[in-house]
């Protein structure tokens, strides 16, 4: 299985501002719910389940798999999510449902985990014309020193720019 580390990331560095909000331009949320749902699936952290649960922009995110990564228990009755454990644990679960490429989207917690355990295959990073000045960076962790490939750029709108790197090495 692939895996695709997708982020949405100010020009600044940070996915989130510093009240922990992504709050950036119109349209981003759209982007970011399109490229999901023609995955038919994410893997998101704790906090990222817990803004969406209950928000009328969680009406956007349709995958059929949804999994929150979370060494801690959450109730996640009726609400589609289901409760993996480690990065490992939830690839197995979209492995098992015949996922091709699992998008890792969800927070920075998660984010490390997945490239502390070498498990990105792509990184894909959706810069917003945005400055938070400060904020959530995108690791806030130390993670392996790791090599990309540029593989593609596209521009989504007159401001923002999405690029897509493969992940080549990494340095223990």
């Amino acid at each position: 299985m692939k895996t695709t580390l997708f982020l949405s990331v100010s020009l600044d560095g940070y996915i989130a501002d510093k009240r922990g909000i992504p709050d950036f331009p119109n349209g981003a949320w759209q982007d970011w719910c399109a490229l999901v749902n023609s995955a038919d699936n994410v893997i998101a952290g704790r906090t990222s389940y817990e803004q969406l649960n209950g928000d009328d922009m969680a009406s956007l995110l349709n995958p059929t798999h949804k999994i929150v990564l979370s060494t801690q228990d959450i109730e996640l009755t009726n609400s589609g999510w289901q409760l993996a454990n480690s990065p490992s644990q939830a690839l197995e679960l979209l492995s098992q449902a015949g996922i091709e490429e699992a998008i890792i989207g969800g927070g920075r917690a998660v984010a490390c985990a997945f490239m502390r355990e070498g498990l990105i295959d792509y990184i894909v990073v959706d810069l917003q014309p945005s400055l938070f000045g400060e904020g959530i960076s995108v690791f806030g962790e130390a993670i392996p020193e790791t090599q990309l490939k540029l593989i593609e750029s596209q521009s989504l709108n007159q401001n923002t720019l999405r690029l897509r790197y493969e992940v080549l090495s990494r340095k223990a």
